[in-house]
């Protein structure tokens, strides 16, 4: 319970620092449009730490309602560790991009390589996350979900025992050396398509549950 309630504080600590850099970043944005069309300042500001936020309360929610898991709470903390690596991207990601728009690096002479960061990020967080598939159960959030693993909680180990290595290996690993080359962007694609796999729930699937919830 202690170490749930600890990832549960890293995981809002991580949301807030997103908020706070949008909020230093707010005044400084750059561009007439931005400066005269104040929505537009708040959409760039905080849409990224909402969209944190976001994904957080809907991954709580899918492994409450989850009909699949069925009260099996032994990998709760796997699974709130790996929701927590998806939000500190998400709010890595805003900051770059807020230190982008406000230049704040190139006061110090420093020139922000940001594409190549964000496929070195992506990289890290895939092996990250890699590194606790091992240790997942079946759910109908994270992992590769078909009717087999659901139903074959052996089978899912299996696959995500390998799938987990094959993750940090090759996937994390290409990602990072791809960032230092003039590949980056295809090595972004491929990462990106990864993720959305693995980790990030099918839409359909959260909408189902959250619905049956709802009735």
């Amino acid at each position: 319970m202690i170490a749930k309630r600890s990832i549960d504080a890293r995981a809002m600590a991580a949301v807030a620092a997103g908020y706070l850099a949008g909020l230093a970043a707010y005044p400084k944005l750059p561009g007439p449009f931005l400066r005269q069309q104040p929505s537009a300042r708040v959409l760039v500001a905080f849409t990224l730490p909402t969209t944190a936020l976001v994904i957080y309360a809907l991954f709580r929610s899918l492994w409450r309602h989850d009909p699949v898991r069925s009260g099996n709470g032994a990998f709760e903390s796997t699974y709130q560790a790996i929701v927590l690596r998806v939000l500190l991207f998400v709010v890595a990601l805003h900051a770059l991009v807020m230190i982008e728009l406000t230049q704040v690096t190139t006061a110090f002479g420093v020139a922000l390589p940001g594409p190549r960061t964000v496929v070195v990020m992506l990289g890290l967080v895939m092996i990250a996350i890699g590194n606790l598939l091992p240790r997942t159960r079946p759910n109908v959030a994270v992992g590769l979900r078909t009717s087999r693993t659901l139903t074959n909680p052996q089978l899912w180990q299996q696959v995500h025992r390998s799938g987990g290595y094959v993750t940090v290996v090759i996937k994390g690993d290409v990602a990072a050396v791809k960032a230092a080359t003039d590949a980056g962007a295809a090595a972004a694609a491929q990462v990106g398509q990864v993720i959305s796999v693995q980790v990030i729930p099918r839409p359909h699937e959260g909408l189902s549950i959250l619905g049956r919830w709802l009735q």
